[in-house]
């Protein structure tokens, strides 16, 4: 889960052009996007060179204490027809020409005795949202086996090594011939994934809990939080390292007194505010009498039957769950 505070830093990598190729589109990128305002996201550029130290160069930065919210290397994939987000790095090398100092590594492992394979650690959702429409991005599996997978795979380790740097961001991304895709398109979805990833990123649960009459609760958001006025499930963030049942179950101690074992989630969504991305959660927690619950946070509560759903102001990532329930009905009470 990534939580932003205050202007976050974007370092955004490209490379000269390399063997027998006449430029690099993502050298080019990186002129283009020095002209955009980004607004308060501060971006910072690096041209790597095509060898060994342009390879090392990020990483060396993060082990020498620079710090960033973001990374996104940007590489030139001959192979492609679209912008690609690289999942992986792989600790091999497979390099099939030279790089620009001469080296050309066939075989072997780029940090011995290290793990084969690192995970892009981004948040997967937001960009899933963003682009799912986008006909010009692809997923990628394969960053090939040369200076953008050696650099990107040293990117990652230098974080995971580096414990205080491991909320730093890093994806890689291959860029198609601006022959192929135009590179206004391309420096459009480019930017778009500069501020997709520069927006907090929250994920939280929300309680569906029922009274004996089939009803369930509501609750309203008090004058000093953000949302004032609008109704909600009780619930929260989930915090590091907590399952959303614990979270659940946290929560629903802090806001309502109660104790309760949430069961499975029931209902999921996501929502993008102006401010952040949101993916709620919700956990049926039965039925629980009235008398048990206490309001420690919110300023009301209601209990809503299926024709009343609308009785309320739902918070706008709560809303799309109970259109659907009031179209096919509540779900079964969980039952203890």
């Amino acid at each position: 889960m990534q939580i932003i505070m205050g202007a976050p830093s974007v370092l955004i990598t490209g490379y000269p052009k390399f063997s027998n190729f006449e430029y690099n589109v993502s050298e080019k990128m990186l002129s283009l996007l020095e002209k955009i305002d980004f607004g308060k996201i501060k971006i910072l550029t690096e041209l790597l060179s095509v060898d060994e130290f342009g390879s090392n160069l990020t990483a060396n930065r993060i082990k020498s204490g620079e710090t960033f919210d973001i990374i996104i290397h940007l590489g030139f994939s001959s192979k492609s027809k679209k912008v690609r987000f690289e999942k992986y790095a792989y600790n091999e090398y497979k390099m099939s020409h030279p790089d620009n100092s001469g080296r050309c590594i066939s075989n072997g492992e780029i940090i011995k005795k290290n793990k084969e394979i690192y995970h892009a650690n981004i948040d997967f959702p937001p960009l899933n949202y963003e682009f799912k429409e986008e006909c010009n991005v692809e997923w990628s599996d394969d960053p090939g086996r040369y200076i953008c997978n050696e650099t990107y795979f040293k990117t990652l380790n230098a974080i995971n090594d580096k414990s205080k740097n491991n909320d730093i961001k890093v994806l890689f991304v291959h860029l198609p011939s601006e022959f192929i895709l135009d590179i206004s398109k391309q420096t459009d979805i480019v930017t778009r994934l500069i501020k997709c990833m520069s927006k907090p990123y929250l994920e939280v649960v929300g309680g569906l809990i029922f009274d004996v009459n089939n009803r369930i609760l509501s609750c309203r958001r008090p004058k000093e939080k953000s949302w004032p006025s609008w109704w909600e499930f009780p619930g929260g963030k989930i915090e590091s390292g907590e399952t959303p049942q614990m979270a659940l179950s946290r929560e629903l101690r802090e806001e309502l007194s109660l104790n309760v074992n949430p069961s499975k989630i029931i209902a999921e969504q996501f929502f993008n505010y102006d401010d952040k991305y949101v993916k709620l959660m919700v956990l049926n927690c039965g039925i629980i009498e009235e008398n048990r619950i206490e309001l420690l946070e919110h300023d009301e509560m209601k209990w809503l039957t299926k024709k009343g759903l609308f009785d309320v102001n739902w918070l706008p990532a709560d809303l799309p769950i109970v259109e659907k329930w009031y179209i096919e009905g509540f779900p079964i009470p969980h039952q203890y």
